[in-house]
């Protein structure tokens, strides 16, 4: 697998090296200097927008940002180690990561004659790729550093190397036979990973709070190093297994189910990482029979012995029982809050998505059907399922979920609107 790490906040904590090179080079051309607490704010896109915001609001010319850029790097470059140290947890997480065959990369938006000094200090011999601002190179949150990086590594592995441009993250590591993860401790590392159609794990440890990160939308936080582990699991072997499965079950479904998830927990005082799982593990049964999915989705986590080193027993069962009570036909509520999350982050319920989905399962149980068949079964399904007295229940009545079933309701009443949105489901599905 390949994992990509931004470097300042997640790797090290540069910040005081960061400030006193800035202070330095405001003091030698006449401008005040900050406080080095004041600094994690400025930092994130680059030295020269740090600089833009380092510099008075009326003195922000480029030309100025120029001038105090021409003190600031060479000063940096002497001093770049004085007070920089890796975080906590990181040299034994990139030694083990290593010692496991990954493709571990750093993609930087400090100046590439910086990053490559830096991290060969801190880390000899661990990264395969280290990329930083260069010259004609757009900055993060442009994805065009993820591609470089995955060009890298196809090329360096003597495999057909990767024309990266113009295409997604995810296209590039399907062509590279390769899977990817990204961590970061900022909204652009978010961005970035967002850009390039990566998956992202935002840390809580670098210049960006958790709460920050959370009230900015990122879904994923882990606040240990050690932590990334079971990510790489989740996404190097569980995540793929959705890849097999009818179009309403693929990844992308598991990956909102997620998302939905940790956004529960959060609100609901629950463990974030034992909701993270639950998401992850709560269709997998799929594979092997769709009517008890749900039930052999929990006897698949229990037999996952990878999962007893994150988890003690007591913690699996119920998670256990959380994938066991997620689904949308269980006429028992859910016995614990972690079931009543996966419940409701699975629902999802998004009017035209419904529809489609249901027209598609349709599809899939009677293959030669005409379009009439098709919808007369699907009206039939939506209203016993989604209609006032269906058997879909909200457990959390999450905002998103409340107006979605008021939508659909609407939606299933007023039939003529609803045949002529599954009409057009159905002649698009024809053409293909």
């Amino acid at each position: 697998m390949t994992i990509i790490f931004d470097l300042d906040g997640t790797l090290l904590n540069t910040i005081d090296d960061l400030g006193y090179a800035c202070n330095y080079a405001l003091e030698q051309t006449g401008y005040p200097t900050h406080h080095i607490e004041e600094y994690p704010r400025m930092v994130g896109n680059g030295i020269n927008n740090l600089i833009r915001r380092a510099l008075p609001e009326a003195e922000r010319t480029e030309e100025n940002i120029l001038r105090v850029r021409a003190h600031f790097v060479p000063y940096y470059d002497a001093h770049n180690s004085d007070y920089t140290r890796p975080y906590e947890g990181i040299p034994d997480l990139l030694q083990s990561l290593k010692a496991q065959g990954h493709h571990l990369a750093v993609a930087s938006n400090k100046y590439q004659a910086a990053t490559e000094k830096i991290v060969s200090h801190f880390f000899p011999g661990i990264f395969d790729v280290i990329l930083g601002e260069r010259e004609g190179i757009e900055r993060k949150p442009n994805p065009q550093i993820v591609y470089d990086i995955l060009s890298s590594l196809s090329a360096n592995d003597s495999e057909r190397s990767v024309s990266a441009n113009g295409l997604s993250a995810q296209a590039v590591c399907q062509s590279a036979g390769r899977s990817i993860l990204y961590l970061g401790d900022s909204l652009v590392d978010r961005d970035t990973a967002a850009n390039a159609h990566a998956p992202f794990v935002a840390c809580s440890w670098g210049f960006v709070s958790r709460q920050a990160l959370i009230e900015a939308g990122v879904s994923r936080i882990i606040d240990q190093p050690a932590e990334l582990a079971l990510d790489i699991y989740i996404h190097q072997s569980i995540l793929p297994q959705y890849d097999a499965f009818d179009g309403g079950h693929r990844r992308d479904h598991a990956e909102t189910v997620i998302s939905e998830s940790l956004k529960l927990a959060r609100t609901n005082n629950a463990d974030e990482t034992m909701a993270y799982v639950i998401a992850a593990y709560h269709d997998l049964g799929l594979k092997i029979d769709r009517e008890l999915h749900h039930i052999h989705s929990g006897e698949i986590l229990m037999a996952d012995n990878t999962l007893r080193q994150f988890f003690t027993p007591d913690q699996l069962l119920t998670m256990r029982d959380a994938v066991e009570d997620h689904r949308a036909s269980s006429k028992n509520p859910p016995r614990t809050i972690y079931g009543a999350i996966v419940a409701e982050a699975d629902r999802q319920i998004d009017p035209l998505t419904v529809i489609h989905r249901t027209m598609a399962y349709s599809r899939k149980l009677l293959p030669e059907a005409d379009f009439e068949t098709l919808y007369q079964r699907s009206l039939a399904h939506l209203h016993e399922k989604y209609a006032e007295g269906g058997y879909m229940k909200l457990w959390l009545h999450s905002e998103r979920n409340v107006q979605g079933l008021a939508a659909l309701r609407s939606l299933i009443h007023e039939e003529p609107h609803l045949r002529t949105l599954c009409r057009e489901w159905f002649d698009k599905s024809e053409a293909l």
